[in-house]
């Protein structure tokens, strides 16, 4: 079974902090903590098998085949290169799709 190394770009890493800060505003830091770790969690498990999740018809393009993995409302990004797996990002689900063209790489 082969491993890929799981790496977050620097929009990903934002997101994700963005996240994190909105969910401690609005609800408490132990429920951001919460969020933070679940979500980091679910990319560490693309480790393992990340071709079994589907492709993004609005953030791929034809260079690049993005996929995503859902948790909770929050759509991770990702492609996969060689034996790595690049996370470009962390998308909400109820915003509007055609923000998903700026993850295109």
């Amino acid at each position: 079974m082969q491993t890929y190394k799981v790496f977050l770009s620097d929009l990903a890493r934002a997101d994700l902090r963005d996240i994190v800060a909105y969910v401690s505003i609005a609800d408490s830091i132990e429920r951001a903590k919460y969020v933070e770790r679940g979500l980091l969690s679910a990319m560490k498990l693309l480790s393992t098998f990340p071709t079994i999740y589907p492709q993004d018809e609005y953030a791929s393009i034809p260079t690049r085949e993005i996929r995503f993995v859902v948790k909770w409302r929050c759509k991770i990004l990702f492609f996969i290169e060689a034996d790595t797996v690049q996370v470009v990002g962390i998308f909400h689900t109820s915003q509007n799709t055609d923000k998903l063209a700026s993850y295109r790489l």
